[in-house]
């Protein structure tokens, strides 16, 4: 696979990025997609995001990147004033964002944006959004890079991925994924904990749940 074509196959909204949108942004139904398909709870993707966000200041910066379709804008507190940038690779999910910003009340920042080359200053952002991510980048520890470099010290990261090496029940996710080109390279629970320190993060911390694994950890 070439670095940008899993990339490209999100900037051009993949048929999958639609079913994405509505299983994670969904409440019964999609939490039953997700414990069947990944074995998984989606139901913390959401109290992580929410987690984090509630434990903000007023005025905080906030990246979400890829933020889909909106999906974590249903975990966004009524009671913070937040600067909201809701950032990916696809015209159309932001597209999307957009409209469900704007269902729900909520002011962001829409920005089309590479991960792996963020135009954004270092530390500018008090919290990074990174979730369903990793397993989608050509060049996954080149974008923890960048995820970790625009977080201000002290600032947090939280995010999720599926990580290569966890067993025969998930790899054909990964085998299909990458057929259809929406997949990268991944990486394993040891590489993520390696990048994450070497860009200079610390209180790490790693949840799996089935086939997706949460990750947290705090700019030094």
């Amino acid at each position: 696979m070439g670095r940008r074509d899993a990339s490209r196959a999100w900037q051009r909204d993949h048929p999958w990025a639609v079913v994405y949108d509505r299983i994670s942004g969904g409440e019964r139904l999609g939490r039953l997609i997700w414990r069947v398909g990944m074995g998984s709870d989606l139901g913390l993707l959401h109290r992580t995001a929410h987690a984090e966000l509630s434990r903000l200041p007023y005025g905080s910066a906030v990246l979400d990147i890829p933020c889909g379709g909106g999906v974590t804008l249903r975990d966004v507190p009524r009671n913070r004033s937040l600067r909201y940038v809701a950032a990916d690779i696809s015209p159309a999910m932001l597209e999307r964002t957009g409209k469900e910003a704007a269902r729900r009340g909520i002011q962001v920042e829409l920005a089309e944006a590479d991960v792996h080359d963020l135009a954004y200053d270092e530390g500018a952002f008090d919290l990074v959004l990174a979730f369903t991510s990793l397993h989608c980048f050509p060049e996954p520890e080149q974008a923890v890079k960048e995820l970790v470099r625009v977080l201000k010290p002290g600032g947090r990261l939280a995010g999720s991925s599926m990580l290569t090496g966890q067993g025969l029940r998930h790899l054909a996710g990964w085998v299909g994924g990458r057929t259809i080109g929406v997949l990268g390279p991944g990486c394993t629970r040891d590489e993520l904990i390696g990048w994450l320190e070497e860009a200079g993060m610390h209180e790490i911390v790693l949840l799996p749940s089935g086939g997706i694994t949460y990750f947290t950890a705090t700019r030094g």
